[in-house]
């Protein structure tokens, strides 16, 4: 649970391992500086009504432990701890106030857990404050707490991204960084809006990329479309001293590319309680395993990629997908007739598994080529918008590869009783057993898509 200026927010995981999903994740919009404002704690409030809430389905969870950490809003309060002991009085648990170097350290520890080459600069700006992180492949360096939140830069009366930009200067210096990861609601939703305004074909938030100079463009817009302070979009409202910090903060860093980051505060915390092996494996790749409830020991992934490598080239890529590919096909056996053809595909592309959105494109396209059926042309189209040549005919490749395999050797991935070779310009296939005339013929057909892939490849 995270108390913080504008909001209680509580996720519940399934268990205590990095895989495990949410099953529960909500917020509630508080305003807790007025509860903290009244000279009895004991009052009606919207707060407690929340809590109340929280606790009600922790119950039917069946929750064994509760976290709960505060951030600015109680860090510098001089009626914190009266209030702490109020909370752990009335409702049974602990409030952990943690100061501003240790919300940047596990703001930045949550990055990472949820993109593990994060490099650059993580911005996390809620209602009290700005953390400000360097990031680079899994080390956290600088750091600072500025007084910066959305609530405090009107408290300070601060009106212009220059007065931003100067304190920015003066508390974390003018170095340049490759990424800027934005974090926290605010710069979160100004993400979300960049999808609906550009009409982005990934829905899906964490991990978009924006290139600095497009993402510029797009905040001037919106301070347009903003008249004053605040303007309705939606429901929802775009916070314009979000917008100046934004602003502030690509004039200052000067990043090449925009990420935005769904991974934060919430899931630093959890990496705290997270056993020492758990902390340094990789978060897609275990979750992709709970989710398939796959056991990877049972497959030589290696022996798979020793022949895609001959067919689709040397790529740090294409390991990743073929991994994830094979993982994920075992999920067809649990798609059945009663879900359309495009289940899988469409459950990869909009599944809350953290997958950069090349990879969650190369997935689809590869799960889509490995079926009976090809790709829809709507997932054709998102690719080609966004995925390079190259990505576009290795995710084929990859595909047709892995329908061959399943065609010889089952839908059960151990090891390839196959291998594949470039032969004046033709692929030829070796297998240890003679093949039925029906699967040779599909296995022939793949091995002519295959080549086509490759020649698109090449040229």
């Amino acid at each position: 649970m995270d108390i913080g200026y504008n909001a209680i927010r509580a996720v519940v995981y399934e268990g205590n391992t990095l895989g495990a999903p949410e099953i529960f994740n909500n917020k509630f919009k508080n305003d807790i500086l007025s509860l903290l404002s009244n000279e009895s704690f004991d009052i009606k409030h919207q707060s407690y009504l929340s809590i109340q809430y929280l606790l009600h389905v922790f119950k039917k969870l069946e929750v064994t432990e509760i976290n709960c950490v505060a951030t600015a809003v109680l860090r510098d309060h001089p009626r914190a701890n009266e209030f702490i002991s109020f909370i752990k009085k009335k409702y049974h648990f602990n409030i952990r106030v943690i100061t501003g170097e240790e919300e940047a350290k596990l703001t930045a520890q949550g990055l990472i857990s949820g993109i593990s080459d994060s490099i650059g600069i993580a911005a996390d700006l809620g209602g009290g404050s700005l953390e400000l992180v360097e990031v680079e492949n899994g080390q956290i360096g600088k750091l600072e707490s500025l007084e910066l939140g959305t609530k405090i830069i009107t408290i300070r009366n601060i009106t212009n991204k220059n007065e931003i930009i100067q304190i920015i200067l003066e508390r974390f210096g003018n170095q340049t960084y490759k990424n800027l990861y934005l974090i926290g609601g605010a710069l979160r939703f100004i993400g979300r809006l960049y999808i609906d305004f550009t009409e982005y074909p990934i829905k899906n938030l964490h991990n978009l990329e924006i290139l600095s100079e497009e993402f510029s463009s797009y905040l001037k817009k919106l301070k347009f479309s903003s008249s004053n302070t605040k303007s309705k979009l939606g429901k929802r409202k775009i916070n314009s001293n979000a917008l100046l910090v934004a602003e502030a903060m690509i004039e200052v860093f000067k990043p090449e590319k925009i990420i935005v980051s769904t991974f934060g505060l919430k899931e630093g915390v959890r990496v705290e309680l997270l056993s020492e092996a758990d902390k340094h494996k990789d978060i897609v790749e275990e979750k992709v395993k709970y989710t398939c409830n796959y056991n990877s020991t049972k497959t030589d992934f290696n022996s798979y990629h020793d022949i895609l490598e001959s067919l689709a080239g040397k790529s740090d890529i294409s390991m990743t997908i073929l991994k994830f590919a094979i993982m994920l096909m075992s999920l067809k056996r649990k798609f059945d007739n009663t879900l359309p053809p495009t289940a899988l595909t469409e459950f990869i592309l909009s599944s809350e598994i953290p997958f950069k959105h090349q990879v969650r494109l190369m997935l689809a396209l590869a799960i889509a080529y490995a079926s009976n059926y090809k790709p829809d042309n709507n997932l054709v189209k998102i690719s080609k918008k966004l995925l390079t040549k190259e990505d576009y005919a290795r995710s084929q490749i990859i595909g047709h590869f892995l329908q061959i395999a399943e065609e010889i050797d089952g839908p059960s991935f151990r090891s390839p009783s196959f291998s594949i070779k470039s032969k004046n310009y033709y692929l030829e296939i070796d297998s240890e057993e003679i093949l039925p005339r029906p699967t040779f013929e599909k296995v022939c057909s793949r091995l002519k898509s295959i080549a086509y892939a490759k020649k698109i490849y090449s040229n």
